[in-house]
């Protein structure tokens, strides 16, 4: 029987797919009317126009699968209306839930994503973290983390889900904001990244996109209802992100360090300017209060309980490097 996703034409969310169709499963792609369907062309892809917000379209999208992938979201960091991160993140989350239990599916797997457990320090931190309900950075992350809550509440009421919580995800694939990562490597390579916020030792978690990817198959295969999974790679500051790609690309671009200070007010001003004429800003203050944190996290559950390998920085790096090199427009490796 066939497998229902939202999200096939995002970057992780076209890589499973494919995957999918690749093993031989036959895919029900729930995409949106404006959506490029022209990186969807497969035999066993079937297309279904509709939105997560529209519980109707799920359904009959869903109707006749077995297995669930929800990857649709909202998560571009502005929103002339901010309501507009709760509508497809929770609601149509919602929808997902709904329709998964009305169709009877066998499981779904649910993506959230590892801001929903809040900043960190240093150490490593894990899927039992409590996060400060109080202080959210971004509407972003509130709405994700709404969108979790009520996953979990369905899961209460007999969901078959399990839920995945990637972390800063790059490499080869779709270059779309959802792959931001990626373009800012690219952004480095062609000397146009001169900018580091802050002193530059602020702490995150990277993962390769070929590794999430395997990390969503192996959670509908083993993972336990009602559990979390975050998946990602290796913990490294910004200064040891560039430091590798210098080291793998053989280039070095000078970065100006940023006061965090600075890049707030920047992102008031940008913000203020796409109010004003309707336009997208280069970033807000929300996501430099974001950044200027530590988002350090360990993937140590879903190694032991799903078998989750990850590619190390370095590697990750240069193999995505390589792929941009091979896109044309520069050389950047060695």
């Amino acid at each position: 029987m066939p497998t229902f996703i939202t999200g096939a034409t995002g970057f992780i969310g076209n890589k499973l797919t494919h995957r999918l169709v690749e093993s031989g499963e036959i895919v029900h792609a729930l995409v949106r009317k404006t959506s490029d369907i022209s990186i969807l062309q497969h035999p066993n892809i079937k297309i279904f126009s509709g939105d997560v917000t529209n519980l109707s379209e799920v359904e009959a999208a869903m109707k006749g699968c077995e297995y669930v992938y929800h990857l649709a979201a909202y998560a571009r960091s502005y929103a002339k209306d901010n309501q507009e991160y709760f509508r497809i993140n929770v609601d149509g989350t919602k929808n997902i839930c709904i329709a998964s239990q009305t169709t009877g599916i066998k499981k779904a797997v649910i993506t959230s994503t590892v801001v929903t457990f809040g900043p960190t320090n240093r150490q490593p931190a894990d899927e039992t973290l409590k996060r400060d309900e109080s202080k959210f950075y971004t509407v972003y992350e509130h709405s994700k983390y709404v969108a979790e809550k009520a996953v979990e509440e369905f899961i209460k009421t007999g969901l078959p889900a399990t839920i995945v919580n990637p972390s800063r995800i790059f490499g080869p694939g779709l270059m779309n904001e959802s792959n931001s990562v990626t373009i800012m490597i690219q952004m480095y390579l062609r000397g146009k990244m001169r900018t580091i916020l802050g002193d530059g030792n602020g702490v995150g978690n990277y993962g390769f996109v070929d590794d999430v990817v395997s990390g969503y198959l192996l959670a509908m295969e083993k993972g336990r209802i009602g559990e979390k999974y975050i998946l990602g790679g290796d913990n490294v500051s910004y200064n040891e992100f560039f430091n590798v790609i210098d080291e793998v690309s053989g280039k070095k671009y000078f970065q100006f360090k940023i006061p965090t200070q600075v890049a707030l007010l920047f992102g008031q001003v940008e913000r203020l300017r796409a109010k004003l004429f309707h336009s997208y800003p280069l970033i807000t203050p929300d996501w430099v209060k974001t950044f200027a944190l530590d988002w350090v996290y360990s993937v140590k559950k879903a190694e032991t309980e799903l078998g989750y390998t990850y590619t190390p920085i370095k590697e990750a790096l240069r193999i995505t490097i390589k792929w941009l090199n091979n896109l044309g427009g520069g050389k950047y490796e060695l």
